[in-house]
């Protein structure tokens, strides 16, 4: 059967995925997975039933099977982010929800077919695994030496092989005990050769994707999914992979408090079953540690978050990530002066770290809440040139450019800031947004958005084009806007 979709052709008699015409490489579950969601499409399908039949029964992570799903929607070209293919239903499970056309295979062509791919196999390993690819009837063929003998018995022809006594009938079964023997003996040897070559490839894979995501800053939602991809791509080579599922963690939450996410929940929990496995892995993890702080906020556990990266500044005192946390996390509960002493302590031990921008935005906020709005102008207007894509210090600029009089300059920060999120109005700066103490302290930034030309309503707000990236109109912008 071909199921084609989305550009892909997913080939089941083969065992093969082509997308724009390319051979995607995947594990034998992954495909599994992915043709088992295509051909019950028509459903939800629960999270028990892929254990069931993917696994059969057996004992699976919860990390195993999400860090499995997210490896189909990166080799299809989805991800949990947008899941314009496979989409999750929270407490329910998952469906594929693309566009597919079937065909079938003609008998002779998959017998062609299956022909060709076994003479391509030239050592006795590629033959043995050719067979049984082609075996119809042995659906986990590969997993044991007796089916593989089967298979390379029942489609790959032995060599000549004569004895003058029993002509006919003898060679036959002597050259398929022989092959069987010789399946048997050879198998284990080359199954491990071949699974110590697949890990130690896909282990070197997953490093360079990694290496990749860590110079990506993700000041913008492009550069926050693309990070997110290519860390679920790492995470699905190699689970016990701690710095991909780490960063796919910060990934997925730096999402959630930008309000880039379509799903918050279900993004909460895939980014709770990755640090889960990485704090399995490595508890004591300098960068674990981050994460952890990092989804606690992400969840509004500020008190919870102060302690744990309190105690974990302690334990690193030269990771200025865990400073900005905690000024963030002050910021929510309007402990102004406390934040203030954070964000400065970040900027005193890294004053030159790509993430200066994201605790000068929150010492630029706390000088506009304070009434300096002129200190706020100068740090705000650095910060909108370090990050423009990430929209929140321009719309704090705005405020301060309008609360002095400079209403030229804070029409053009809010236009700026609306490109970004043009469904935004003052009600997404208002009590939703953080704890009770905050809210009063943002009172005087509102009003400044307000003289700035914010509505009330998204029908009221001024005529804007939005870029392609912010089509969606996502709203809610966090006080934040917090990146790692």
């Amino acid at each position: 059967m071909l199921y084609l979709f989305d550009g892909s052709v997913l080939e089941t008699n083969r065992r093969e995925l082509h997308c724009g015409g390319a051979a995607v490489d995947l594990e034998p579950q992954v495909f599994d997975l992915l043709e088992y969601l295509i051909r019950h499409r028509e459903r939800v399908v629960s999270r028990d039933e892929l254990i069931e039949q993917i696994w059969g029964g057996r004992i699976v992570s919860e990390s195993a099977l999400s860090t499995r799903i997210n490896a189909v929607r990166s080799a299809i070209g989805d991800s949990g982010t947008r899941q314009r293919l496979i989409k999750t239903l929270p407490r329910k499970g998952i469906r594929f929800v693309g566009e597919v056309r079937e065909e079938q295979i003609a008998p002779e062509e998959a017998a062609a077919a299956a022909t060709d791919n076994i003479a391509a196999a030239t050592s006795v390993e590629d033959r043995a695994l050719a067979a049984v690819r082609a075996q119809p009837s042995i659906d986990n063929a590969a997993e044991t030496p007796s089916a593989i003998a089967a298979a390379v018995r029942s489609r790959v022809s032995a060599p000549p092989f004569r004895l003058g006594l029993f002509p006919g009938v003898f060679p036959g079964i002597f050259a398929a005990v022989g092959l069987l023997c010789l399946g048997i003996l050879t198998w284990g040897h080359f199954a491990r050769s071949a699974q110590a070559e697949r890990t130690r490839a896909n282990a070197e894979t997953a490093a360079k994707l990694t290496h990749i995501a860590e110079h990506i800053n993700m000041t913008s939602r492009e550069d926050d999914e693309a990070v997110r991809d290519l860390e679920q791509w790492a995470a699905g080579l190699g689970p016990q992979n701690v710095a991909a599922q780490t960063r796919l963690t910060f990934a997925i939450v730096t999402g959630v408090l930008n309000h880039w996410s379509d799903d918050v929940v279900a993004d909460l929990h895939t980014a709770d079953l990755a640090l889960q496995e990485a704090t399995r892995l490595a508890p004591d993890d300098m960068n674990v540690r981050g994460a952890q702080c990092h989804i606690l906020r992400a969840m509004r556990q500020f008190e919870s978050a102060i302690t744990l990266c309190r105690e974990s500044a302690r334990r690193f005192p030269g990771y200025p990530f865990l400073h900005k946390e905690i000024g963030y996390n002050r910021l929510m509960l309007g402990q102004l002066d406390e934040a203030m002493a954070e964000f400065q302590e970040a900027e005193r031990i890294a004053p030159d770290s790509r993430l200066r921008w994201s605790w000068n935005q929150g010492i630029g906020l706390i000088h506009l809440m304070q009434g300096q709005d002129e200190k706020a102008i100068d740090l705000l207007a650095r910060v909108a040139l370090e990050a423009p894509n990430a929209g929140h210090a321009a719309a704090y600029l705005a405020s301060a450019y309008a609360l002095v009089g400079r209403e030229q300059e804070a029409r053009e920060a809010l236009a700026h800031y609306l490109k970004l999120w043009p469904k935004t109005t003052l009600g997404n700066f208002g009590p939703m947004v953080g704890t009770a103490a905050f809210n009063s302290r943002m009172e005087r930034v509102i009003e400044g958005l307000r003289l700035a030309g914010l509505t009330e309503r998204a029908d009221d707000a001024p005529s804007m084009t939005p870029v392609a990236r912010r089509a969606d109109g996502a709203a809610h912008p966090d006080e934040s806007h917090d990146v790692r």
